[in-house]
């Protein structure tokens, strides 16, 4: 079997009671593979070279990509999760004792900029939109995403425990921001500071609501990119741990305050703009400190990238509607 077999938000799993009506997962009508990629994959393709042997490749579904892992990696591996990722992953590490000389990371076409769907409203199962507010674009953020893949092809992300994919998580991160802000667009510092706002925002959401625990990530990266890199005053398990406590509180008040079974996206910002006006400023509790902090930057993320319906949410709040 192939050691390693990564993908960005490590088999995703959804929050299922949260189902929100519109939310579709079809393929995309508009598909590439390696060998007919759209010129934008094969400039960026060519890109992620210079971090070493990468090779990206687009497929369509699951029988396209079982055909690719047997002519990259031959017909003996089996084993491939009935459900794959909707986020780019890569295939890299080991394939039993042998080393694996290129690193694949492959993307699911539904989510290229081709295909006319934004890729972090995609990963949010358009829960706020399919069409998002970004302070840079949709397709940068794309690019960021796959940047942050090309850092886990290199050695020293060859697995680990949930602690070390959790420090794993935000140096791709981090590298895939310094690396555009750096050598490409955004090149000003009012543009990285606006690509430090999406990407934040959008691992606020994620690590809330969505992510596994390698992958609760929000508060490091708004930390870091905040302050410069400076390391985060906080243990990887105390925030992992606020993480699962936040989501905890803000599934327990949208179920609450549901007229349905299950909570729609309104009810859900809604408890979270709740949730955010109930937070103690004068807590000393550290854990609680921390669990304010993810609902306070999840309530604004959402702002961020769904502002209108946001501000609808909480106009009806401060009218007292129900």
């Amino acid at each position: 079997m192939i050691a390693l077999y990564r993908a960005t938000f490590t088999w995703i799993f959804l929050v299922t009671m949260l189902a929100f009506a519109g939310v579709g997962d079809g393929c995309a009508q508009s598909v590439h593979t390696s060998a007919d990629a759209p010129a934008s994959t094969t400039k960026l393709a060519e890109e992620l070279r210079q971090f070493g042997d990468i090779e990206l490749i687009v497929f369509k579904n699951r029988a396209e990509f079982l055909d690719l892992v047997e002519q990259r990696f031959g017909s003996k591996h089996t084993g491939i999760p009935d459900k794959l990722p909707r986020s780019p992953f890569t295939v890299t590490g080991r394939d039993g004792d042998a080393h694996l000389g290129t690193c694949r990371v492959f993307v699911p076409a539904n989510i290229t900029p081709d295909t006319g769907d934004e890729v972090f409203a995609r990963l949010m199962h358009n829960w706020f939109g399919t069409r998002l507010s970004y302070a840079t674009s949709a397709a940068l953020t794309y690019r960021w995403l796959i940047f942050h893949e090309a850092r886990h092809c290199q050695p020293d992300h060859f697995g680990g425990d949930v602690l070390k994919d959790h420090r794993d998580e935000v140096e791709a991160d981090l590298f895939a921001y310094e690396q555009l802000a750096s050598t490409s667009a955004p090149a000003s510092a009012t543009d990285q500071n606006a690509l430090a706002q999406d990407i934040t925002a959008f691992r606020i959401i994620t690590s809330a609501l969505i992510a596994g625990r390698s992958h609760m990530i929000g508060l490091s990266v708004q930390q870091k990119l905040q302050t410069s890199g400076t390391p985060p005053t906080f243990t990887a398990q105390q925030e992992i741990n606020a993480f699962l406590a936040a989501r905890k509180l803000v599934i327990g008040r949208a179920k609450a305050i549901a007229t349905a079974v299950n909570p729609t996206n309104r009810e859900l910002v809604r408890a979270i703009i709740e949730l955010n006006s109930e937070v103690d400023p004068a807590t000393t509790d550290p854990q609680a400190v921390l669990v304010g902090m993810v609902i306070t930057a999840l309530d604004d993320a959402i702002a961020h990238f769904a502002p209108a319906l946001h501000q609808s949410v909480a106009t009806l709040q401060s009218n007292g509607s129900p």
